[in-house]
């Protein structure tokens, strides 16, 4: 059932984001007041085309739109373009594969006709990066992901050239003729008499202006730094998680794009990350605006983020949650394990290793990558990461109570009965029969070998799944299920491409970045005539 624009703006966050904070959709309500297409101040730039946000989908989305002749201008919140793309390992493509039956098979819950269109285009795609001299490299032979700027020697301490290659990308769109206003922020669509849309205001820190523009493209990303909308379609502990994100992230386009009449897609109940440790004092306010922008290294965020996460050694241990009991199938994939964790009490749960599994972990090179190097755990502890330590079952759960955040509430005497468990279950060969079974690529392992490890963790949040309906046109589409003249967008600002587990964050957003390039540009055209 599609959500409706009255629910959402009921359900919509107000959150300020730094100092040039979107105001939220009580605001904008009151600037909908005004006589339709009179900005509140005369236009600062006039343009083809104006892009909202400087993540991976909107620099395609620049570059092709000024590559199809539009005079384009691309505003960015941050001081530098990339968005949380930065943070990542550098490896994107469709994780099921360019052929869509194949990969519609796996994420059969799929927007199908948006799903085929990435997987259909991500080969020219590919191609067309290659073309403006953006290094890729093969991530395999045959393999659809490639490497963000080619991989890195491993002593280097990163995967790929990730950021290098997203400064590139905006400063290829800089070279061919467009505009960036960085530490800029869309704050409102401008519309005229029929409702088409004519452009926008941002802010910056000279305070709101208007950019008249004939078409508009909303990349402004998802939602996940709106504690309310998290707890709205997550779940009533989701205001706990951790955003795995650049701190801009409060969906912002999507009110936008309610507020001019248009419609939600599916898909908001799930979302992309991996379980954070916590409590997340090490982070050291990263996650705010003004942590961001100091920033000197972003491998340092990526390390934080993604790097010292346990998603790559989940499987070889179990999850509890406060209540000391198994809830989930350690197997499954880390996005879907953490969107777990995020269903349990307080949005958390507890990591429960032995030193047998830290061995095989030690000896495992993906839990070792190179960004990391030696032992994951240690190096989670170096970093200023809860690990507690015993040298029996019983003693970790005292010391889980004793020692850690909220402690307290945590069921040590349920969590030994559940090692106990699951234990007998593993040496008796039953571990894929159990009540919760555990199943996975790596076989399940008994906890018996002093000492023992738990890792308190929270959900976290990289990417979220819903936000305005779109074609595959990346036109918006409207409460009336018409386009919306001149209003485009790209996911995570649109939504619905992907529910239940992630298959094309970055190659999603790429493909279909270029194409509202494209598309916007011949509708700025033919409007200008």
């Amino acid at each position: 059932m599609e959500q409706t624009r009255r629910d959402f703006i009921k359900g919509a966050g107000l959150v300020a984001a730094g100092a040039a904070a979107f105001t939220g959709v009580s605001a904008l309500a009151g600037c909908a007041s005004q006589p339709a297409g009179k900005p509140a101040q005369e236009a600062k730039h006039e343009c083809d085309v104006v892009i909202a946000g400087a993540g991976i989908g909107g620099l395609a989305a620049a570059v092709s739109a000024v590559e199809a002749g539009a005079n384009v201008i691309l505003v960015e919140a941050s001081q530098k373009v990339g968005g949380t793309s930065r943070f990542a390992a550098g490896a994107f493509g469709p994780r099921f594969g360019a052929e869509w039956e194949t990969a519609y098979a796996k994420a059969p819950m799929s927007d199908p006709d948006l799903g085929k269109l990435v997987c259909d285009n991500w080969g020219s795609y590919v191609e067309w990066i290659d073309g403006l001299g953006l290094v890729t490299e093969e991530l395999a032979p045959g393999s659809p992901y490639v490497w963000m700027g080619g991989k890195r020697p491993a002593e280097e301490g990163s995967k790929s050239y990730t950021d290098e290659y997203l400064q590139q990308f905006g400063d290829i769109f800089t070279a061919k003729g467009g505009t960036t206003l960085l530490g800029t922020r869309a704050v409102k669509l401008l519309t005229d008499e029929s409702g088409a849309v004519t452009g926008l205001v941002a802010e910056d820190a000279d305070g709101s202006f208007a950019i008249s523009a004939k078409a508009v493209i909303l990349a402004t990303g998802g939602w996940q730094c709106d504690k309310e909308m998290c707890t709205k379609y997550i779940g009533r502990h989701a205001d706990l998680s951790q955003a795995q994100c650049v701190p801009y992230l409060d969906g912002s386009g999507i009110k936008m794009g309610v507020e001019a009449g248009a419609q939600l897609s599916r898909s908001f109940g799930s979302f992309y990350g991996h379980p954070q440790p916590w409590p997340m004092s090490y982070l050291n306010g990263i996650d705010t605006p003004e942590g961001y922008e100091a920033v000197e290294n972003v491998d340092d965020v990526h390390v934080l983020y993604y790097g010292t996460t346990e998603h790559s050694i989940q499987s070889m241990g179990i999850y509890v949650n406060t209540e000391g009991k198994r809830f989930v199938n350690e197997g499954l994939g880390s996005s879907l394990v953490n969107q777990e964790i995020m269903q349990q009490p307080m949005a958390r749960a507890y990591l429960i290793l032995d030193e047998g599994v830290r061995e095989i972990i030690r000896q495992t090179p993906f839990c070792n990558a190179a960004i990391i190097g030696g032992d994951r755990i240690d190096h989670m502890i170096e970093k200023g990461m809860t690990v507690v330590q015993a040298d029996s079952i019983e003693d970790l759960g005292a010391k889980i109570v004793a020692e850690t955040a909220d402690g307290v509430s945590f069921n040590a005497v349920n969590m030994a009965a559940t090692v106990a468990a699951y234990n007998e279950a593993v040496s008796s060969g039953q571990a894929a029969t159990i009540e919760v079974p555990h199943v996975g690529t790596v076989p399940a392992t008994p906890l018996s070998t002093p000492p023992f490890y738990a890792i308190p963790v929270v959900g976290g949040i990289m990417a979220t799944f819903g936000g305005l309906k779109i074609n595959t046109d990346t036109q918006v589409i409207g409460t009336d299920a018409q386009p919306i003249a001149g209003l485009y967008a790209v996911p995570g600002a649109a939504g619905g491409i992907m529910n239940g587990d992630y298959w094309c964050v970055m190659s999603g957003y790429s493909v279909l970045g270029r194409l509202s390039g494209e598309v916007s540009t011949a509708y700025a055209k033919s409007a200008g005539k």
